[in-house]
């Protein structure tokens, strides 16, 4: 008993997080999760709820004298929010339209401003990804669980709630952060390369690629340029790899038939219904873009472009290709610049904890957001863009 207690309270030491940033991550978490039938008996909508909670715990910290850390990272995100603008003056006559400037300016910017109140230093952002990842582990294990069927007759692996590209997302940043705790000085490798077993099969058993590049390309760019110092840890990642290598290939027996296809056809260099459809929406998309300066309004790919007749909620699939069709040209650049000074800001002080867990999630969400889902799908980029741009200011008081 007393071995366990110590496990435990060592697991927690590793992955010690407060309840702000549980709420946060709950927030962040809402959309994949609402449609669980076991929240079914919420009475009111759970983003909604969640953002309400969030919005309070804000509320309460700026009472009791919380500042904001790096004031021009508030105007920096301001004007970013400015810049969307030209698409709501020419918002398309839609409910998704309506909807999606409602939740620009409600959700997707409470997601954006949260870490300006919340985040007080370098070590803060681990603690947010702590959280998250508690949400990603119930997201993934409750995928696993529900994939115990027969693996002929399940096509693509998905957990209730969460689509099977929210569970790639899930699983995958799951995966990416158990490799970047292992990478450090963890008492607890055995624990966390369990976490990345258990993220990493459910990652390919989703079918998702994007995730699965998006994690690639994240542990590759962290690891592979040296911004983590190994030393006497790599003999121990050599290990880890071969082993999940090992492990990920005893899975594939039992990963459904559909998630398989997917994964192969796309190593391969093939490409589906899915890859062509994206691929001629956001070919349309660029094509619209020389000549609306101004963007056609939120809303207007379904109208302008409309590649599934008449269907309300349509959209690139590319983050930069939509606010740019759809805001204008001001916002497109607006929006790169700001991914650009995030990635720079975080790179510039990745030799801290807080600093690579932010670099982490916006490499991770951006390289998913060009591939798959709309603006206000994209929340945990918005909350790591502002992370990230914060680095500059943030002290380092040591790992939490």
């Amino acid at each position: 008993m007393s071995d366990f207690i110590a496990l435990a309270a060592a697991w927690l030491r590793v992955f010690a997080t407060r309840p702000r940033f549980l709420a946060l991550a709950a927030f962040l978490f809402a959309g994949d999760l609402k449609a669980d039938p076991r929240l079914a008996w919420f009475p009111v909508d759970l983003t909604l709820l969640t953002g309400t909670v969030l919005t309070g715990v804000l509320t309460l910290r700026w009472l009791r004298g919380a500042r904001l850390r790096g004031p021009w990272v508030a105007v920096l995100v301001g004007l970013w929010f400015l810049s969307f603008s030209p698409g709501l003056f020419q918002a398309a006559r839609s409910d998704y339209a309506f909807q999606k400037v409602a939740t620009i300016y409600t959700f997707s910017l409470l997601a954006a401003l949260a870490p300006l109140l919340l985040v007080e230093e370098d070590g803060d952002r681990v603690r947010i990804m702590n959280a998250m990842a508690c949400f990603c582990l119930a997201i993934t294990i409750g995928g696993l669980l529900g994939g115990g069927q027969d693996a002929q007759a399940v096509q693509r692996l998905q957990a209730f709630g969460a689509g099977t590209i929210s569970l790639g997302r899930a699983t995958g940043l799951l995966f990416t952060y158990a490799a970047l705790v292992l990478a450090g000085d963890t008492p607890l490798a055995g624990l966390s390369f369990g976490i990345l077993v258990l993220a990493g099969v459910a990652a390919l058993f989703s079918g998702s690629r994007g995730p699965i590049l998006a994690a690639a390309v994240v542990v590759t760019l962290l690891l592979g340029a040296g911004r983590m110092p190994l030393g006497a840890r790599v003999p121990r990642l050599v290990w880890v790899a071969g082993l999940f290598a090992l492990v990920a290939g005893s899975s594939l027996s039992l990963a459904p038939r559909g998630s398989l296809l997917r994964v192969q056809a796309f190593f391969h260099g093939q490409y589906g219904a899915s890859e062509t459809y994206r691929a001629n929406a956001l070919r349309e998309a660029w094509r619209l873009i020389p000549d609306a300066p101004w963007g056609i309004g939120w809303g207007g790919f379904a109208t302008r472009v409309d590649p599934e007749r008449g269907l309300g909620r349509q959209y690139p699939h590319n983050l930069l290709a939509e606010v740019t069709l759809e805001s204008g040209w001001i916002c497109g650049i607006t929006t790169l610049v700001i991914l650009m000074a995030a990635m720079a800001a975080a790179w510039s002080r990745s030799f801290l904890p807080g600093a690579q867990v932010a670099l982490a999630g916006v490499v991770f969400y951006l390289i998913n957001a060009l591939v798959s889902g709309d603006l206000n799908d994209n929340r945990p980029l918005f909350m790591f863009i502002t992370s990230a741009l914060m680095s500059w200011d943030l002290p380092w008081r040591g790992a939490p």
